[in-house]
């Protein structure tokens, strides 16, 4: 387990474990706990008296799982999409327990590590300056991962291009095409699921009392902006299935390609082994086996039932 604390001055302290905690929560504005255990929640909850219970059902589907406002906090949490050195997108719930004194966080990892630093200090500099309250830690969050949830969104439609572009330029397609597809639909779901998650905290922080007018008129700019990533979103679903459907079509091309020559192959061989089994029977009563020249005759009917077929097929414009 790691834990950040931000004191009055904007400093951060690591510590390693509860029992480093200084006894002067006073000086304390933040507490950033990450890969905690469970068995640690309790003593966080007897050292500053917070409600932990919205950490322990955070995968229910209810909001009352996902937001809890009491008199003496703001409580939330949601899913943080993160992509990993694969190219694959997992995700981790951040949890968030706000005070009037102090703000903590819950999560399994740092996710700020997957957040630019400019982009974080760029946030941070607007807020430096002021006391750190609610309203201000609530406007530097607001403002942090939207961008995040865009410049995620811009990574997964850039993918799609360049599978696209390079797939155009292939003649043979296989299952591997398809299995990019289904990846990139995946990641492209848990950053949809992930992002409604945190629409629907925005809207319910929109109705909080604990909130300044300022803060609320502020959520109302990043739902804005947070719908136009949401149709953007959208726009790389429609994308997948339209690179889907083109594979696929070029797939059953190939296959029929490869059908339509198995089919003038069989047909061009299988007439003349019928000519040849019929003449291979050697019954007594067979005309042909009398004539002088029944030996080229039979030659000649092979060539012919072998070629009439490839003629025939060439007027169906089943060959090139």
């Amino acid at each position: 387990m790691t834990i950040e604390l931000l004191d009055k001055n904007k400093n951060i302290i690591k510590l390693k474990s509860i029992s480093e905690i200084p006894e002067d929560l006073s000086t304390i504005n933040s507490v950033q706990i990450i890969n905690y255990n469970i068995e640690d929640i309790a003593a966080f909850e007897k050292l500053f008296g917070i409600d932990t219970a919205i950490l322990h059902n955070s995968g229910d589907i209810e909001i009352s799982s996902h937001y809890l406002e009491k008199e003496s906090q703001l409580a939330f949490n949601f899913s943080f999409p993160y992509l990993t050195s694969h190219s694959k997108i997992e995700e981790v719930i951040v949890s968030f327990i706000l005070t009037e004194t102090i703000m903590f966080s819950f999560m399994d990892i740092n996710f700020e590590k997957f957040i630019p630093e400019n982009k974080k200090q760029e946030h941070f500099d607007k807020i430096k300056n002021l006391p750190f309250t609610l309203d201000i830690f609530l406007l530097m969050m607001i403002g942090v991962v939207p961008d995040y949830f865009a410049d995620l969104t811009e990574i997964i439609s850039k993918n799609i291009k360049t599978i696209y572009s390079s797939l155009q330029k292939e003649n043979d397609f296989s299952e591997h095409g398809l299995n990019e597809i289904t990846a990139l639909k995946f990641n492209n779901l848990l950053v949809k699921e992930s992002l409604n998650e945190f629409r629907r905290i925005l809207h319910l922080l929109r109705k909080s009392t604990k909130l300044s007018l300022e803060t609320k008129e502020t959520i109302l700019l990043e739902l804005s902006d947070l719908t136009v990533i949401n149709e953007y979103v959208q726009n790389n679903f429609e994308r997948l299935d339209d690179l889907k459907d083109y594979i696929s079509t070029k797939i059953d091309l190939e296959q029929n390609r490869i059908f339509k020559t198995l089919t003038i192959i069989t047909m061009c061989i299988s007439l003349p082994m019928l000519v040849a089994g019929i003449y291979g029977m050697n019954f007594k009563n067979m005309p042909e086996l009398e004539w002088e020249y029944g030996y080229f005759y039979a030659i000649v009917l092979i060539i012919i039932c072998f070629t009439a077929p490839l003629i025939w097929f060439k007027r169906k414009k089943w060959l090139n």
